[in-house]
């Protein structure tokens, strides 16, 4: 099903090659977005693009990793060039250890960093230029429940998803008044390629434990919220971080 809600917008996603990324590419598409799809895996940003293109949407894949800042700058660059302005940056892309901090190497910190607290913070800092050129726009930065409760051996994960809030709430205050909003999504357990990934039956009967729906969520649950964060409804909502986690932060 076609929709207008995101009409005439050009919007970037990054980690848009698979998972929640690829999720919120396609509902962007679907809602009449042109969407730059940005992916370290190039094969999957582009099969992500044929099945835009297969749903009627419009979309173009985009390598770029998320740990350089060249591929960043080059990314942003090249959105201005062909699109001279943007409406919408979503950032998806995260790389974690699964450690305590006792075992966690300062490289594993430091790509972790890179990754998932760097790479959403250099995608808004270009981005505000092109926002303003496009008179205001909405940054939707994906965080995880994990920033609002604690998981074990998760420790770098942990404070940088907890680090994407605070930066989604200082983008917030200082480009309000270009009519720049920014806002962050905290998922819950969700089906994913990199969830399912040496999942045990132990380490699924947990997650599902913390679920009040009973079943993982999907990619198509988080988009949901996103499409409402980056469109012109969600005008009056900026500096949060909504939930999408079926009460994991509850239960």
């Amino acid at each position: 099903m076609r929709g207008t809600r995101l009409a005439h917008k050009i919007a970037v996603v990054t980690g848009a090659g698979s998972g929640i990324g690829a999720g919120i590419a396609r509902r962007f598409a679907a809602e009449g977005a042109q969407v730059v799809l940005a992916d370290i895996d190039g094969d999957a940003a582009r099969d992500v693009a044929r099945t835009i293109a297969e749903e009627g949407g419009r979309s173009e894949a985009v390598v770029a990793d998320m740990s350089s800042e060249r591929d960043i700058e080059a990314l942003f660059g090249h959105i201005g060039e062909r699109y001279g302005s943007l409406h919408i940056v979503s950032t998806n892309a995260y790389w974690a250890a699964a450690k305590s901090a006792e075992d966690t190497s300062l490289a594993e910190w430091s790509r972790c960093m890179a990754v998932t607290l760097t790479a959403p913070f250099l995608c808004s800092k270009l981005a505000v230029p092109l926002m303003r050129r496009a008179g205001g726009g909405s940054i939707v930065h994906t965080s995880s429940v994990g920033a609002v409760v604690a998981f074990r051996n998760n420790a770098s994960y942990m404070a940088a998803k907890a680090g994407v809030i605070q930066l989604c709430k200082s983008i917030a205050v200082d480009f309000a008044a270009d009519g720049i909003r920014c806002n962050a999504i905290c998922p819950g357990i969700v089906d994913t390629p990199s969830t399912r990934a040496d999942e045990t039956a132990e380490l699924r009967k947990l997650r599902l434990s913390k679920t009040l729906a009973g079943r993982y969520g999907t990619p198509d649950d988080i988009a949901s919220a996103a499409v409402y964060l980056a469109g012109d409804e969600s005008g009056f909502v900026t500096g949060t971080a909504m939930l999408v986690d079926s009460g994991w932060s509850i239960v």
